[in-house]
């Protein structure tokens, strides 16, 4: 089999998998992986992260986006642009920042928002389908955040952030997939 239907069928399994979640279930594994999430080092000592808004069966990091924000540091939100198969990222100032955008996710409405400098960007929270512990992640299949991130001048700490149960031996990657850094689940924080 070739990596793209490897990717297909791994994907799919997992989605399928985390799914079956019941709320109570990915409330409290969500409420662990942020409090994970809140002591790493690199996540402390940075002043802007790109995070992400959650949607369907994701972990929930909007407590940490909370947390982040009380304690003065910046929050970015990509805004993804499918017709220039790109993200931009803006300073998120509050939910009544956000419209529902592509994929029915919650994104930074340009009119309400500011566009965020990626020059001064510390650490990218990097949302994913499946994980393994040597830097490997595989999205939805958009390639989004690989561009994005191809296309920074310098490298931000790359933070993959899921359910243990997205976790696997090994995820197969492409030519183009950047590894992460670290990863953060329920269980803790985990360094590639």
């Amino acid at each position: 089999m070739d990596k793209k239907a490897d990717k297909k069928q791994l994907r799919t399994h997992i989605m399928e998998a985390r799914k079956t979640m019941s709320p109570e279930e990915r409330k409290l594994r969500s409420e662990r992986a942020c409090s994970h999430l809140l002591t790493c080092e690199q996540v402390v000592s940075s002043k802007a992260i790109m995070a992400f808004h959650p949607f369907g069966a994701e972990l929930d990091i909007l407590p940490f986006i909370e947390q982040a924000k009380k304690r003065g540091q910046e929050i970015w939100l990509p805004l993804t642009l499918p017709s220039e198969r790109r993200l931009v990222p803006y300073v998120f100032s509050g939910p009544e920042m956000l419209k529902q955008g592509v994929y029915g996710i919650w994104e930074p409405d340009p009119e309400k928002a500011v566009e965020a400098d990626v020059d001064k960007l510390d650490v990218v929270l990097v949302p994913g389908v499946a994980f393994d512990r040597s830097g490997g992640r595989m999205g939805y299949g958009g390639g989004y955040y690989d561009r994005f991130l191809a296309g920074l001048m310098h490298r931000p700490f790359l933070l993959g952030i899921g359910f243990s149960m997205q976790v696997v031996d090994h995820v197969p990657l492409e030519p183009h997939d950047i590894p992460l850094d670290a990863l953060v689940t329920e269980e803790g924080l985990f360094h590639s």
